[in-house]
């Protein structure tokens, strides 16, 4: 299908729009990951499928946009629960897989299995379960503290032991 650029009046293909899309949001994502790009881009090329293949654009755009994420987020999910990591982790995975020259994956199961020894399981409000720990007792700890302070209230309990029946009726 041909187009007609609207300020040029060139014609190009459709396809040929889609490709220099992918090619300027992989540009994008490169300029993001800095110095780390080099690794990334190796970690991408373990996605061939075969020995001298290569990686077509569309799914190596794929695979930089999950890997960006992670070094955004330093959150990942793996068999239906979220993790967190470093950037030293994540890169010392990274090059581990590249030095392993591995090939062939279909996802990036592989790096988050590498990265679930020295990650911190996150529950569902994204809380590590020592930071649960610290949320729970701070709360207690309110808790008991606003009991104690608050002059109004009442210990029934206290109250009913205090009480003595009076015998001179």
């Amino acid at each position: 299908m041909k187009l007609i650029c609207p300020k040029c009046g060139s014609r190009f293909e459709m396809e040929q729009g889609v490709r220099e899309l992918e090619q300027s949001e992989t540009h994008d994502i490169a300029a993001k990951l800095g110095q780390h790009w080099r690794l990334v881009w190796e970690y991408s090329e373990c996605f061939r499928q075969e020995e001298y293949g290569d990686v077509s654009l569309p799914k190596r755009l794929r695979i930089l946009k999950s890997v960006a994420r992670l070094f955004d987020t330093m959150i990942f999910p793996y068999r239906g629960k979220k993790y967190r990591t470093s950037w030293h982790e994540v890169i010392k995975a990274m090059t581990k897989i590249c030095n392993l020259q591995k090939k062939e994956f279909t996802n990036n199961n592989y790096l988050y299995k590498m990265l679930i020894g020295t990650s911190d399981r996150l529950s569902a409000e994204g809380l590590s379960a020592v930071e649960e720990q610290k949320k729970e007792n701070s709360r207690k700890y309110a808790v008991s503290s606003k009991q104690k302070k608050e002059p109004g209230q009442l210990n029934f309990k206290k109250l009913a032991a205090d009480v003595r029946p009076d015998k001179s009726g």
